[in-house]
């Protein structure tokens, strides 16, 4: 879980819908971020408000009562909002794609002309060596606003399948006001 919501950060790179396409195959969030640098595409610097909604989540042989409080939290919406500089906006880095580090990789990445399409695999550390869990991310951007869905297949903490969906949609709202978590 915490896999993907490392990815939200992804979804807010917005660039003119004109830029050019980037394309990455085995690649690690840092040599994504440089590749989408170099190619120009840039972020809305300020506050950006996103809503999240989980639309699927199952695990194998999760308990009923777990089960029921899963069911009372799909659908439901949560909307936070972080502030992005002016300096992250113009260099992001691999912590703004995704989990860093030689656990998480893109299989496939590509970016252009309005349409995000990638998919990540995480393979488990220490505690959670053998775990892994692979991720889509698909959607649409403009500068201003977007909306993405997240499918997310692996092993949960208790070592059973599991299976997660979740709609990502964000707006920038302007300048930053100091509230923001992020």
């Amino acid at each position: 879980m915490r896999a993907a919501i490392a990815l939200i950060p992804l979804a807010l790179l917005a660039a003119c819908n004109e830029s050019p396409t980037v394309e990455k195959k085995n690649a690690s969030t840092a040599e994504v971020a440089k590749s989408v640098a170099d190619a120009g595409m840039k972020l809305n610097p300020g506050r950006w408000e996103m809503t999240m909604q989980f639309k699927k989540f199952e695990v194998e042989g999760m308990p009923p009562e777990a089960k029921a409080a899963m069911q009372q939290m799909l659908g439901k919406t949560r909307t936070f909002a972080s502030c992005l500089t002016k300096e992250e906006a113009e260099k992001p880095d691999g912590k703004f794609f995704g989990q860093q580090g030689e656990d998480c990789k893109y299989d496939t990445f590509t970016m252009g002309n309005g349409k995000i399409d990638a998919t990540m695999t995480c393979k488990g550390t220490g505690e959670n060596a053998g775990n892994s869990a692979k991720m889509t991310l698909a959607g649409t951007y403009s500068p201003d606003t977007y909306d993405m869905t997240m499918d997310m297949t692996g092993t949960a903490p208790n070592g059973k399948a599991m299976v997660m969906q979740m709609g990502l949609t964000s707006k920038h709202k302007g300048e930053c006001k100091g509230d923001e978590q992020g």
